[in-house]
């Protein structure tokens, strides 16, 4: 998670560490002539997502979620460590009177989010969930895979998939996927961002199992980052960068 390092009551404003390669959002883009991401560091950012989530979901006494998980509210360090960010619309939930803890949720009569990225169930019902965010990041593994628009990507992946013709739709910027790695991460895309709540899997049982095991293999093949940031890190005795840059400021 992005660190929150303080407030500033003159702005009206909260301040975090600076992250210097910006959003994810850009970096698919690659806004700012800034190089593509490899498939290894896409691998691992699906693993850090899932570590996020799983994290803020297993909070006690109440689970937390997101509520708005995107590519623009996930940034990226000096080394493209990414980390999310942005919890403006998050919610505590409690478990309601006629719920179950596998089912513990929040209400609300307006769903705010991002619409290519919201759990269609939230967007009809108003209930939110920690599956809510399972659905955003089965849309965001997608992107990672292919480099296109969330649009409709759960159906050009799908479709892909069924014909046996996955590697059209794969991002060729981000280097040669490894067959088999690419096959877990789509049919695991696609799960995530299944319509039904029911349908999708548990971060911590079933999600976790995959993509851990897929970031320790992309990790082997790894190169250091190439982008400017990186061969600016401070030593390990330096002021951490986040008090001596630039920082963000997010109104209240």
């Amino acid at each position: 998670l992005v660190a929150l390092i303080g407030s500033c009551r003159e702005a009206f404003g909260l301040v975090y560490e600076y992250l210097p390669n910006g959003s994810l959002e850009d970096r698919l883009a690659c806004a700012n002539d800034t190089p593509p991401l490899t498939w290894q560091v896409r691998t691992r950012i699906i693993y850090e997502m899932c570590s996020a989530l799983t994290f803020l979901h297993s909070n006690k006494p109440h689970p937390v979620v997101h509520g708005d998980l995107k590519p623009a509210n996930i940034l990226l360090d000096a080394n493209l460590v990414s980390k999310l960010g942005d919890f403006g619309i998050c919610r505590l939930l409690t478990q309601s009177g006629t719920s179950t803890a596998a089912t513990t949720l929040y209400r609300t009569t307006t769903p705010r989010g991002t619409f290519a990225y919201m759990d269609p169930e939230f967007l009809s019902s108003g209930e939110l969930t920690p599956r809510s965010d399972v659905y955003s990041l089965g849309i965001i593994i997608l992107q990672l895979l292919t480099g296109r628009r969330p649009q409709k990507i759960a159906e050009v992946v799908e479709d892909a998939v069924e014909k046996g013709e996955l590697h059209t739709v794969l991002d060729p910027s981000a280097g040669a996927w490894p067959f088999v790695q690419a096959n877990q991460l789509a049919h695991l895309g696609l799960r995530c961002a299944e319509m039904s709540r029911r349908r999708r899997p548990d971060l911590a049982r079933e999600v976790w199992t995959v993509v851990e095991p897929l970031m320790k293999a992309a990790s082997l093949t790894a190169r250091r980052p190439t982008f400017a940031a990186s061969s600016a890190l401070p030593d390990e005795a330096s002021t951490p960068s986040y008090f001596v840059k630039s920082f963000f400021c997010h109104g209240w």
